[in-house]
């Protein structure tokens, strides 16, 4: 019975190592399983531009864990932790796209940003600290301009602050509402990402906001 016993426990450590790719490996036990939201640095809820998310599941460990949002009007969101190996492979999983030449148009007195367009969309991009920012319109949607929706982003940016910890960060939003969760943003610290998706610009970068540093 003994051995039994030995074997079976050596199995369990086995089946308690996993391999997250990209050089992550991590020990995983069920002590580090999360269970609500409180035990991640995901917010509760967040509000923005009439919507308002509300987290309704968690799962995972705290190394890796994901917690999903839903909202009114079938607006969706996720805010996932993903822990790696290092933190340059950690930073590499973060798109920020640096400054770029082009066009430019003024979203404030502080901030200017360059234009770029290509199959049927305008890109406007700008640099927020350690930030990159990218709002992207259809140039079918006849809502508002690109620089209209890029100006409303700023605002809501300039407003409220994001994650304070991170090193790097990437910010990708839509002028039209995504039911794939288009809208991003994403972070590291340490070796740690953190990313955040959504079927709304506002109210992704919202829970961004909102979450804990």
């Amino acid at each position: 019975m003994q051995r039994k016993t030995k074997i079976v426990t050596a199995v369990t450590a086995a089946l308690a190592v996993l391999t997250l790719g990209s050089g992550t490996l991590l020990q995983i036990h069920a002590a580090n399983d999360v269970s609500s939201v409180g035990q991640t640095a995901a917010p509760t809820t967040a509000t923005a531009a009439g919507t308002k998310l509300t987290a309704t599941r968690v799962s995972g460990n705290q190394q890796n864990y994901r917690v999903a949002y839903t909202g009114t009007s079938d607006q969706s969101a996720t805010f996932q932790k993903k822990t790696y190996g290092s933190t340059s492979t950690a930073a590499s999983q973060v798109a920020n796209v640096g400054h770029t030449d082009g066009a430019t148009v003024k979203l404030n007195s502080a901030t200017t940003a360059v234009v770029q367009g290509t199959m049927g969309h305008t890109y406007v991009h700008w640099n927020k600290g350690d930030w990159s920012v990218t709002a992207v319109t259809n140039n079918a949607d006849t809502t508002g301009t690109p620089a209209q929706f890029a100006k409303q982003v700023n605002r809501q940016l300039t407003r409220t602050s994001l994650p304070s910890q991170a090193t790097t960060g990437a910010i990708t939003v839509y002028s039209q509402d995504d039911d794939d969760q288009t809208n991003s943003v994403t972070w590291q610290h340490g070796k740690q990402v953190y990313q955040v998706s959504g079927t709304t610009a506002a109210a992704t970068v919202k829970v961004a906001q909102n979450a804990d540093d």
